[in-house]
């Protein structure tokens, strides 16, 4: 006999007199060569000890030891029985499994132990995971985890089915678009605690079951809960990881919390979306267009210029009219370089237009007095290429300087004017009385107007743009 099966039998006896003084259960069909009574193998015999202690200690050990062994089934049955607060009462039956020497030509299948009837959703095996995997994951408490519910391939659609039922329950899931954001399991865990089962915050095949027939009544979810277009629009905007931690970050601060900033819009991102939708007087879709995308990318920093010509209503001509123009990366970096030049803050100079350099350019389409689409059109990358444009798509103010011509915007992105040299402007016109309806070193369509104004009052061509001569006059004039 080996120590460890020692060990077992010496424990055995000390759980008391009777319990030492009980007969063996024969195991094997055949007997001792020697004539003896037939001895329990180690399994049969830490199965015994186990059925008399009948604590879910006493049985996950058994699984650790014996995943895969002839009372594997009812260990995890009973245990299941343990975890759910049901009574265990007795010892469960002993299954007689006969050896291979006496087995006969044609055994009958061995009968199931069949678990108390009052037994509600006992844990199983989840498709895909080894007996070993799952007494494991039974042992350590964590009912199977998340590699258990991927194993159950859930569709969206019971993806909502589950979240309907848990909010129905009482534990609200933060929104019901068929994904299991950090909402959906907080509530998950939370009815998990509720029925007694490991807290996990992942579902099991039982325990999905049990929402499904619980959820009977629930009517079906529509096949889509937001509108495909609101979604397509998001899409659309095509916000890199980076963006989106932004907007996460920035709709915390604003008091719309997103339940983590990890840069993937989950169930609590969309209701901090709606949430701020509904606070700011937009419809509350849990999407983003793109005006919802630049307010809260640009809250709690200098605002963007509100266009003063509208955009028009179909922005995919514009679109495809600067794809055809076939830009470069090393065009578009340059285009990047021009606008940051002039004042409008593209967030980065990559050779990609993100939204940042979708918003530059629209601010920069309004100063100019044009279509505030954010798209270019080719005399617009002729001008910002500082290049000039063709006859047909010549603009009034992309021409050359020429003999009482007025300012243009190419003359003034040659000024390559920093930051600190528009301050200087602009407080030099707010000086001179002419309002920039702000001094931040931005050229909007405030600084415009002040601009436009000083140039009529001192005879000059009205473009609201300055060459070299007119930052000249300006720096040296005086307030009479």
């Amino acid at each position: 006999m080996s120590a460890a099966m020692a060990a077992v039998i010496g424990a055995a006896m000390l759980a008391g007199a009777a319990t030492a003084q009980q007969a063996p259960v024969v195991v094997g069909g055949a007997a001792a060569p020697d004539g003896a009574a037939p001895s329990l193998s180690d399994e049969q015999q830490r199965w015994d000890l186990v059925s008399r202690q009948g604590t879910a200690e006493a049985y996950r050990g058994y699984l650790a030891a014996y995943p895969a062994g002839p009372h594997a089934a009812e260990a995890r049955a009973m245990l299941g029985q343990l975890q759910a607060g049901a009574p265990v009462g007795g010892t469960l039956p002993v299954t007689v499994v006969p050896s291979p020497a006496a087995a006969p030509a044609a055994p009958p299948a061995p009968a199931p132990a069949a678990p108390p009837a009052a037994s509600p959703a006992a844990p199983e095996l989840p498709p895909g995971t080894s007996p070993a995997q799952a007494a494991q994951a039974e042992a350590a408490g964590s009912g199977g985890g998340a590699a258990a519910e991927s194993a159950l391939g859930l569709s969206t659609d019971t993806r909502r089915r589950v979240q309907l039922r848990l909010n129905a329950l009482g534990h609200d899931t933060r929104g019901a678009d068929g994904v299991f954001g950090s909402g959906t399991r907080r509530a998950i865990t939370a009815w998990q605690r509720e029925r007694g089962y490991a807290a996990t915050g992942y579902l099991d095949a039982a325990q999905l079951r049990l929402l499904q027939q619980d959820g009977a009544s629930v009517p079906a979810p529509p096949p889509a809960a937001v509108p495909a277009g609101d979604a397509a629009a998001e899409t659309a905007l095509d916000l890199t990881m980076t963006q989106r931690r932004i907007i996460q970050s920035r709709l915390t601060q604003l008091g719309h919390d997103t339940k983590g900033v990890d840069g993937r819009f989950g169930a609590g991102t969309r209701a901090a979306i709606s949430a701020w939708q509904r606070a700011s007087g937009v419809p509350a879709t849990g999407y983003l267009t793109r005006a919802d995308a630049d307010a809260i990318l640009n809250a709690g920093t200098t605002p963007v210029v509100t266009p003063a010509a509208p955009a028009p209503a179909d922005e995919s001509g514009a679109a495809a009219g600067e794809l055809a123009l076939n830009l470069t990366r090393e065009d578009r970096t340059a285009m990047q370089r021009k606008l940051v030049a002039a004042g409008y803050d593209t967030r980065g100079v990559d050779g990609q237009f993100g939204s940042g350099s979708r918003r530059a350019i629209r601010a920069w389409q309004t100063a100019r007095g044009e279509p505030a689409t954010g798209y270019l059109t080719r005399a617009q990358a002729a001008a910002l290429r500082g290049a000039s444009a063709g006859p047909a798509d010549k603009a009034p103010q992309d021409k050359a300087p020429q003999d009482g011509a007025g300012a243009s915007a190419v003359d003034e992105i040659r000024l390559n004017l920093s930051s600190v040299e528009r301050v200087e402007v602009q407080t030099r016109l707010d000086a001179l009385g002419y309002d920039t309806r702000g001094i931040d070193g931005a050229f909007g369509s405030g600084t415009r107007a002040a601009i436009r104004k000083w140039q009529g009052d001192n005879a000059l061509p009205v473009t609201g743009f300055l060459n070299r001569d007119q930052l000249q006059q300006l720096r040296v004039r005086r307030r009479d």
